[in-house]
Order: structure tokens, then C-alpha cells, then sequence
């Protein structure tokens, strides 16, 4: 990797620990947070869109682009609804680490599985990385036993994991036919916050429908209370990916990418101890040192 895409994702991964730290604080608004959060970013995002499509014409993108969009946002939508009720369940010191450094080692498999490149240094990084976030939600060594797993905020953190597997995988595929299309039209950069704007309303507009169709008014009511926050952490959110889109268009494997963004979790952990009272112990701190060991060894 070069140095401009690794300054892009460790500037997205202070970001994306600041939005969840805001995500905790409306744990009990719940799915309503990440409502109000990505329609807002999705409705301040399309003029753009508009515009962009405007200069490329609306049939430019083929109907794989589009399939892979709606997958895509199927999975940002998992990531963040199991975030939600994670956080509802367990502290984000531990809900954050596994749903961040889980994906590791699935993402890259699932390069290996479409033709990347992946040596031994870079497995035995990632390997280190999931050893971190394994030993981060324990309190001693000692409890290091399947039943400190085994209760509904790990499932969830474990549901956005899968989630995030998922669009980091496609969003570099989706991103690599719209270069094939349209790289003489537009800079990858445009590109990639037009590719962002779609892809929140993919997020979104499911999640719209449904409270539609089972005639749930609560979710909106909630939803539009804590419109100003909810409105701030869509913009950290949509800074955030927008970052990791670009960075894509930088790099070729897509695992380094996300290997990288897994010093979101130090700075979680961080930013969980000092802005919400959680506590440090001995296994959360060596986690970290195993996550920053595993990416250096991964990376060098």
C-alpha cells in the first residue's frame, strides 16, 4: 500500500470510532438512529448524484453495477442494525472490536476466493487482529471460555461482522465497473462519493419500506426527534467511507484496506473509556497491542 491510501483509512477510522461513540449514546433510539442517519446523508447526497449522472447519462452503469449496489446496501444495512442492537446489549468496547475485526480474516478469504494474492505474513497479521478483538471483551484471561461469548449483544456484534465482510468485498468489485465505464469521464474521487450517495439510499430506502409496510409510525417519530445528531453522525458516516471508497480505488486488495480500518478499534475503545465511562483492563489493552502488532506484520 502507499502512503496516501493508509492516511485516507486511519483518517476514516477516527471518524468512524467518533460516529459510533455517538451511535452508544442513542442506543435506545436504535434502528431510528441509523433511519434518521442515512436518509439524511442520502438526501443531502443527491443533487449530486443528479448531476453526476447528468455528465456520465443514465445508462452508462451496467445492470451488474446496480445488482451488486443492492446487495451492498442489503449488508451496510446488516452491519448497522446489528451494531445497534450490539450496543444495546453490551458496552461498545466489546460490541465495536469484534464487529470491526472479525471481517478480517472473511474478507480475505473471500479475496483468495476471487483471485488475490494473499502471503503467509499478511494471514499470520490477520490472524493477530482477530486474536485482539477475541481478547477485548474479556476482563481476565481466566474467562476465556465460550460462555463469555455466548449471549445476544455477541450474536449481533457477530451479525455486523458478517455484514461488513459483505460490502467491503462487493463495494471494491462495484467500484472497479464504474472505473471500467466511466474512468476517462470522472476522477475516482468523484466517483467514489457518487458511488456513496447511491449506496446510502440503498441503506435507507429498504428500512423506509418496511416501517412503511407494517405501518410502524414510531420508528419516523423517533427518527425525526433526534434529527441534529442523527443528521451529524450520517455526514461522520458518510466521511468515513467515503475516505475507505477512495482508498480502494487506490489499492488493489481490498483486505489491506480493511485490515487497516481495525485502528477504528483502538480508537473506540479510547474514546469509549474516556467519553462513556467505560473501563480499561489488562486483556482489552494487550487486544489493542495484538491489533496494532497484527497490522504492522500484515502491512510491513
Amino acid at each position: 500500500m502507499s502512503f496516501v491510501p493508509i492516511i485516507l483509512v486511519l483518517f476514516s477510522a477516527l471518524l468512524h470510532a467518533g460516529w459510533n461513540i455517538i451511535g452508544k449514546r442513542y442506543q435506545s433510539s436504535g434502528p431510528s438512529f441509523f433511519l434518521g442517519a442515512t436518509s439524511a446523508t442520502s438526501l443531502l447526497l443527491t443533487p449530486y448524484i443528479l448531476w453526476y449522472f447528468s455528465e456520465i447519462g443514465w445508462s452508462t452503469l451496467p445492470t451488474q453495477f446496480w445488482l451488486l449496489l443492492i446487495v451492498s446496501g442489503l449488508s451496510q444495512m446488516v452491519y448497522m442494525l446489528g451494531l445497534a442492537f450490539a450496543y444495546s446489549k453490551v458496552d461498545i468496547g466489546i460490541a465495536y472490536p469484534l464487529a470491526r475485526g472479525l471481517p478480517v480474516l472473511l474478507v480475505g478469504a473471500g479475496t483468495v476466493m476471487l483471485g488475490y494474492d494473499l502471503q503467509l505474513n499478511q494471514w499470520l497479521g490477520f490472524a493477530l487482529i482477530t486474536l485482539g478483538c477475541l481478547m477485548i471483551p474479556l476482563q481476565k484471561f481466566r474467562q476465556f471460555r465460550f460462555a463469555d461469548y455466548a449471549n445476544l449483544g455477541i450474536v449481533w456484534a457477530l451479525v455486523a461482522a458478517v455484514g461488513t465482510a459483505g460490502y467491503s468485498i462487493i463495494d471494491k468489485e462495484a467500484l472497479a465497473i464504474i472505473e471500467q465505464n466511466v474512468g476517462i469521464q470522472m476522477p475516482a474521487s468523484y466517483s467514489a462519493v457518487l458511488y456513496l450517495g447511491i449506496q446510502f439510499w440503498a441503506m435507507c430506502l429498504p428500512l423506509t419500506i418496511w416501517y412503511l409496510l407494517t405501518g410502524q409510525r414510531a420508528p419516523f417519530v423517533e427518527a425525526w426527534r433526534i434529527r441534529y445528531t442523527a443528521t451529524i453522525a450520517g455526514l461522520m458516516m458518510g466521511g468515513t467511507y467515503s475516505l475507505v471508497l477512495y482508498a480502494m480505488t487506490l489499492t488493489e486488495n481490498v483486505s489491506f484496506i480493511v485490515a487497516l480500518r481495525q485502528t477504528s478499534i483502538v480508537f473506540g475503545l479510547v474514546m469509549g473509556i474516556g467519553f462513556l465511562g467505560e473501563r480499561w483492563y489488562m486483556t482489552r489493552i494487550l487486544g489493542i497491542g495484538a491489533i496494532v502488532a497484527g497490522l504492522v506484520v500484515a502491512l510491513v
